[in-house]
């Protein structure tokens, strides 16, 4: 599966999530389909992120993958980012911001 990001240019050098809007597809690259469509602010990519960020962010090849720490692999990283989560104002908000750290495509 790869993950593609819709967005403006701006979007991707931006840190401000509201004026940029972005989708995601889902796409799988053996039977070249797209699996899922999201919204930047769709509570399921958030999970999904949460859950699996090192997958987003770091390269099965890479050797050093096993040592880089995340909310995906570290119980006090997750805590950390469900303490973030709570501390929000606006979930909406909270799920558009982490979603701009995902790579530019």
């Amino acid at each position: 599966h790869l993950l593609v990001k819709f967005g403006s240019v701006d979007g991707g050098v931006s840190r401000n999530a509201d004026h940029h809007p972005a989708f995601f597809a889902v796409y799988n690259m053996e039977t070249t389909d797209i699996v899922a469509f999201y919204q930047n602010s769709a509570e399921d990519l958030y999970q999904l992120f949460e859950q699996f960020s090192d997958h987003f962010t770091i390269s099965s090849s890479s050797t050093f993958m096993n040592f880089v720490t995340s909310h995906s692999n570290s119980v006090h990283a997750l805590e950390q980012l469900k303490y973030m989560k709570n501390k929000s104002n606006s979930f909406s908000q909270f799920v558009k911001k982490m979603l701009t750290s995902l790579p530019v495509s």
